[in-house]
């Protein structure tokens, strides 16, 4: 049997201010693109069987957009005979007991099993039985869950988790759970482990066949290096099975970072910003930069508009500032505190006009005025 496996589409997912012609936020569209993507792909495939990990939405509530095109793209597959199953994660999972659970919109479909409730679920495709943990608030009923877990014998079992397989995979979100470490030993029953909430794909070694598929999009800069896409198992007879992964294309995410920023000149630091602009594609790229230990007067000279006028192609800039605080400008004052913005343009005038004192005392004197106005 032939079955492929995906997870965290997260459709309805928006970042930054851009958006498409049609009105649509640029970053919600790139999600819609992926998975559309791999819609395809598994359309020319013809797969036995898929299953998809969790965070099929991004919200518990999706927009009409978002919950319209899940459906259509959902319903592509089960014209074509395809059987799906998916579980809920923890980002379309309702807090409260008092909202529906948007996965139940799913059971409309033709061929799409939906596992959203409060317990573990199975579903027998043949040789193959899926066995799904959806995403569970209520730790007593988890816990109830997996004491219930069990392989049919002679079967190919599959676990479907949208959780995190030790601390390591926590991704710092509401909700996220660490799967209990005295059910690991029960993981042993079952020939495939199918994964969701970590978004790079990649096998963990707590059990000798588990993978999580990871996103079909970067939504994050921790994703910045890793390929996104979905995998293919391969089941055999004797119930062993082969694993690949495929590729989707995504929007390019990049990351430039310099340390000790304080020990270099603003024009030392755009060149090799320029270096870094001419070694890598940029054109509707996000582009992370990070600048760590740099000096506040630093920060103006480098500021957000003067980034876009380097990378005026990019999609979207990112930039990171970490200051330091340079002891000879700061005296009596600690690290982590910050300089009013007076003090700080005085400074940034100062290293700006070093061959004319009096002109940036000057200027300083003058722009002090100003922000004294301001703050009456």
């Amino acid at each position: 049997m032939k079955i492929i496996h995906f997870s965290d589409t997260h459709l309805g997912y928006q970042a930054y201010d851009r958006v498409s012609a049609e009105g649509i936020n640029a970053r919600e569209q790139d999600v819609y693109d992926a998975f559309e993507r791999v819609i395809e792909r598994m359309l020319e495939l013809k797969p036995d069987l898929i299953i998809h990990s969790g965070d099929f939405f991004h919200r518990p509530s999706p927009s009409n957009r978002a919950l319209t095109f899940g459906l259509e793209q959902l319903r592509r597959l089960g014209d074509a005979g395809i059987p799906m199953v998916l579980i809920a994660g923890n980002h379309e999972t309702p807090k409260t007991i008092y909202n529906s659970p948007i996965l139940r919109a799913l059971r409309s479909l033709d061929r799409v099993y939906p596992f959203f409730g409060e317990q573990a679920e199975q579903v027998t495709f043949g040789d193959v039985v899926i066995h799904g943990v959806p995403h569970i608030n209520d730790n007593r009923l988890l816990i109830s869950s997996l004491e219930q877990l069990e392989a049919r014998p002679g079967k190919f079992n599959i676990l479907m988790l949208h959780t995190s397989l030790g601390k390591r995979y926590l991704m710092e979100e509401y909700g996220e759970q660490v799967f209990p470490a005295e059910f690991e030993n029960q993981l042993a029953q079952f020939q495939y482990i199918a994964l969701g909430h970590w978004h790079n794909c990649q096998p963990i070694d707590v059990h000798p066949c588990a993978w999580y598929a990871g996103s079909v999009e970067r939504l994050s800069d921790t994703e910045i290096g890793t390929e996104k896409g979905f995998l293919h198992l391969d089941v055999q007879a004797d119930q062993t099975c082969s694993i690949r992964f495929e590729a989707v294309p995504t929007r390019p995410w990049l990351r430039w970072e310099m340390n000790r920023c304080h020990e270099l000149s603003a024009v030392e630091i755009e060149a090799d910003l320029e270096r870094f602009k001419q070694e890598n594609n940029t054109q509707e790229a996000i582009v992370s930069l990070n600048f760590n230990d740099i000096r506040t007067e630093q920060t103006l000279e480098l500021s957000n508009l003067r980034l876009k006028q380097i990378f005026p192609d990019a999609f979207q800039l990112l930039p990171k500032r970490r200051t330091f605080s340079d002891r000879s400008f700061v005296q009596g004052i600690e690290a982590s505190q910050f300089d009013s913005i007076d003090k700080i343009f005085t400074d940034y005038l100062r290293s700006k006009y070093t061959e004319d004192p009096l002109l940036a005392e000057r200027l300083a004197e003058r722009a002090n005025h100003y922000f004294q106005i301001k703050n009456q």
